[in-house]
């Protein structure tokens, strides 16, 4: 059923991931930006970031597809696990992006301080993206072997 949708099908919805992840991504980066403490020089070399996010990532991403798809496995498999890791990178990091934006804007307030670690967003991170894995292996799965 997972994999009946059609190669133009999941094209598009490799696509629609990318915009996911891109738009993600902005999300992310504004809330780290906004803030009124942010110096200037760092608003700067955060919008270079996002231009060069814009137009490197979909590049490498078609050259990441494209030469996994001149592999023997089936291209609708390599789309959706293309599409599940590019829209679950951003969806997981949502959830707690009010935690790493204080704590990027902590590290720019005290550049010479170790990093400290959160482990909130560290056991969130890991048992979300955890839980995408595990969600994609079973669709994989189900798939090749059959719900029994």
């Amino acid at each position: 059923m997972l994999f009946s949708i059609p190669m133009s099908g999941w094209v598009l919805i490799a696509i629609a991931a990318t915009g996911v992840f891109l738009v993600g991504m902005r999300v992310l980066v504004i809330g780290a930006l906004s803030g009124d403490d942010v110096p200037p020089e760092v608003r700067e070399r955060g919008r270079r970031t996002m231009r060069r996010l814009y137009t490197a990532t979909p590049v490498a991403a078609a050259i990441a597809v494209g030469m996994k798809l001149l592999r023997p496995e089936e291209p609708a498999v390599v789309l959706f696990l293309y599409s599940v890791a590019f829209a679950a990178i951003p969806l997981c990091l949502l959830p707690i992006r009010g935690r790493l934006v204080r704590s990027y804007l902590a590290q720019l307030r005290n550049p010479g301080a170790a990093p400290e670690p959160d482990r909130v967003v560290t056991a969130w991170i890991v048992t979300s993206l955890s839980v995408v894995c595990l969600a994609a292996a079973a669709g994989l799965m189900v798939q090749k072997y059959g719900a029994s």
